[in-house]
């Protein structure tokens, strides 16, 4: 007989692991124990051969619990012991890492337990187990026990105190386990419980707005077939065109609809992380100001059993639960700021006791070659880890940028990026990323010795940096992108970075966004970009009609399109001369290479479109009306100079030409987005000619053009490259915290010169 040691890292804790151990050992016919501590979970077993320790290890890996996410499983074999059975024990605390679970969707079991008549949790609306339910959002430290969450107010009653000490109960040991009896409760005005839900439903059917406490926060819902209903929540979001997100009961709602949704998109919906998920939906029978914009719709499965609730007692299928914030503001999370900020909301507020602990909003994720993508991570991936091949040096901490801001953490041989904060441009948003950054340290025991920021001096993340009294180390904005997805992917060289984006200050001191690097030995070039152009300020970003009246100032294009310009914009020749004069004269000014802003030019003249009610809105528009023309195949010219500059003159000169004869505006998108894949193309091939590397990363706010990103991939992958996307951290400006943190990572064990951060 020998006994083995066996750590198992990961997150596995909270989520069933134990009673599954303990039933396996059983089952194998094992004797030890199995605990629950900061290094995972650790198992001591006895065993009369080799093959039953393989076996035992395997089934491990291959049927742990739904939610586990196993990291890694070491073993050894240590000093004989005697065990008579198998054991579970409890927790304990030693100075290492402790992984959180993200909050799950609820499972099917439970489901069915809500809805049953002769089960005594039907119709509460808190109903979970280890296989789902609350975790990150109400986890105040580590280990993950009850005393640690927020549920700690509500002491369990004897039959869930049974039910969480049996290691054979599907509640063994989950912390949020509870009843009507004994756990939190939903309310509205003098309504409770049930007749609480039932009287929202109602609501929700005459028409009205309503705030429902959820998970992570606050959603705004209605019902999202009735334009009356949408409109007035447009109306108080202040948002004109930007699509809502839908939630429905289960995907056979979708399926009563003639939606057939691929497995794929099934195999998500359903998942524990349930994300929004963009799919396309013609013809389908929501409100048309669901989504003004094109045929892409949000829709997310009801994760919590609230939320199936609802559906279940309104009379429509379809209900819009987006984020319960002021426009720009964090998502609310208790009631007495609830009825303070959603004053605007016509049918009440739903609110429950159970304290939220960390605000997390909805995720959302495209799907792209048969894998998520994700584009806002929140609940459901927050704060699951990257693993790292080597360990740091000490604790380090990436503050991201400005927009869409995460933090990320690296302690170990891991990065825990954080949920989504938002846009630091006021004041709830910087005090919600200081309660992150807080919260994140404080969760994972770190002792923070250094911080990486963005090279801009004036973003509040690089501001809240230089105050902390620490080392602190600055990187460039794109580079940190191109870190990101390499973290993600587990390259740590020889790669071709594609880093597409708005804008980020660079090392020139211009704003960059079309960047082409390398990343060989240890040093990191950038070879090709964008010619730059001059842009008027910040204020470009919101009028993406003066970054095309830049380009065409720039390529002699002005005067055979001055009339074009007029009749497109709207505007009078002394309105246009206006601007034209403060371009020429470069009247607060600074040069740019940005992608960005270049699709949101081209969807500005083809759209008439001069102001973006949000982020990258004319590039959105300019990317619909390419998916209409997916027959076209021709594109626009352009050349790489001598230098590291593309010059994208024929583009700019080709899409006035098309426009002049009349051609349509479709064909005109779809050539444009054939050139710029064209381009990417072109430049790692070039790339590839000088310096031999076959991994290309794509990357930047820009990849979250799907039509671009599907393009780009088709034509690299058919050129012999190997591609590599985000799956795990947006391509946008929530990675970049991850790849400021990988940077660190790599800058202590490559030893990357002091002068990276610059790399000229």
């Amino acid at each position: 007989m020998k006994t083995y040691y066996i750590n198992i890292q990961g997150i596995v804790q909270g989520v069933g692991f134990r009673p599954f151990i303990y039933r396996l050992a059983n089952e194998l016919g094992i004797s030890g124990c199995v605990k629950n501590s900061s290094k995972g979970v650790e198992i001591e077993a006895n065993v009369d051969r080799d093959e039953l320790l393989w076996l035992f290890i395997n089934k491990i890996r291959r049927e742990a619990p739904l939610l586990s996410h196993i990291v890694d499983i070491t073993y050894e074999e240590i000093e004989e012991k005697h065990f008579h059975d198998f054991k579970i024990l409890h927790s304990e605390k030693i100075n290492d890492i402790t992984f959180v679970s993200p909050d799950a969707a609820i499972c099917d079991d439970c489901k069915k337990e809500l809805f049953d008549t002769n089960d005594r949790r039907f119709y509460y609306p808190f109903i979970n187990c280890t296989n789902c339910g609350p975790r990150y959002s109400i986890i105040e430290k580590i280990p993950y026990d009850r005393a640690n969450t927020t549920m700690k107010v509500f002491e369990m009653c004897d039959d869930c105190k049974k039910e969480y000490c049996q290691p054979d109960n599907r509640r063994f040991h989950a912390q949020p386990n509870c009843c009507l009896f004994c756990g939190p409760d939903v309310y509205m005005d003098n309504f409770k419980g049930v007749d609480a839900m039932k009287e929202a439903s109602k609501r929700i059917d005459d028409g009205k707005l309503l705030a429902v406490k959820g998970l992570g926060g606050y959603h705004l819902i209605c019902d999202a077939t009735n334009n009356d209903a949408v409109l007035y929540l447009r109306k108080c979001k202040k948002r004109n065109e930007k699509p809502f997100a839908v939630m429905i009961k289960d995907v056979d709602t979708l399926k009563k609809y003639n939606l057939n949704c691929e497995c794929v998109y099934n195999r998500f919906l359903n998942s524990p992380e349930a994300p929004i998920i963009l799919i396309n939906w013609k013809d389908h029978p929501l409100s048309k100001y669901i989504n003004p914009i094109n045929d892409k719709i949000g829709i997310m499965l009801a994760y919590t059993p609230l939320h199936q609730l609802i559906l279940h007692f309104t009379k429509t299928d379809f209900i819009v639960a987006t984020s319960g914030n002021q426009k720009d503001e964090p998502i609310v999370i208790d009631e007495v700021d609830a009825e303070k900020t959603l004053i605007f909301v016509n049918g009440g507020f739903l609110h429950h006791n159970r304290p939220i602990y960390n605000r997390v909003d909805d995720s959302v994720v495209a799907i792209v070659e048969n894998d998520i993508y994700v584009l806002r991570r929140g609940r459901g991936f927050a704060p699951y880890p990257i693993m790292l091949k080597n360990n740091f040096d000490k604790d380090v901490l990436g503050l991201g940028a400005y927009m869409k801001n995460s933090i990320s953490l690296g302690k170990k041989n891991y990065i825990f990026p954080s949920q989504y904060i938002g846009d630091l441009d006021n004041i709830k948003c910087c005090e919600f990323f200081k309660d992150v950054v807080c919260k994140l340290q404080n969760l994972f025991d770190a002792d923070v010795k250094v911080v990486i920021r963005d090279l801009h001096p004036n973003y509040y993340s690089s501001i809240y940096a230089e105050e902390l009294n620490l080392e602190v180390l600055k990187l460039q904005h794109h580079v940190a992108h191109f870190f990101s997805c390499m973290a993600e992917n587990g390259i740590e060289d020889s790669c071709i970075g594609v880093s597409f984006d708005g804008l980020g200050l660079g090392c020139d001191k211009k704003v960059w966004g079309s960047e082409f690097f390398i990343f060989t030995n240890s040093k990191i070039e950038r070879v090709f970009h964008l010619k730059y152009a001059k842009q008027i300020g910040d204020v470009t970003s919101k009028k993406p009609f003066l970054m095309m009246l830049s380009y065409l100032i720039q390529y002699g294009l002005l005067e055979e399109t001055n009339d074009l310009l007029i009749k497109k914009w709207g505007m009078t020749k002394s309105e246009l001369d206006f601007f034209i004069k403060a371009i020429e004269n470069g009247i607060n000014t600074i040069e740019t290479s940005s992608m960005g802003r270049l699709f949101e030019g081209v969807g500005s003249i083809l759209t008439g479109r001069i102001e973006n009610e949000f982020e990258g809105h004319t590039a959105i528009l300019l990317e619909s009306l390419a998916e209409k023309r997916l027959d076209e195949t021709n594109s626009y010219q352009f050349c790489f100079n001598k230098g590291k500059e593309i010059d994208f003159g024929g583009i700019i000169s080709g899409i006035c030409k098309d426009l002049l004869i009349g051609l349509e505006k479709e064909v005109i998108a779809m050539k444009f987005h054939n050139s710029i894949a064209e381009l990417v193309k072109e430049g790692c091939e070039k790339i590839r000619e000088s310096f031999g590397v076959n991994k290309v990363v794509l990357t930047g706010g820009v990849f979250q053009n799907l039509l671009l990103l599907s393009k780009v991939m088709y034509l690299l992958k058919n050129k012999g490259f190997n591609v590599y996307v985000h799956r795990k951290v947006p391509p946008n400006d929530g990675g970049i915290s991850l790849g400021q943190v990988y940077y660190y990572n790599l800058k202590t064990n490559l030893d990357l010169p002091d002068t990276f951060e610059k790399f000229w």
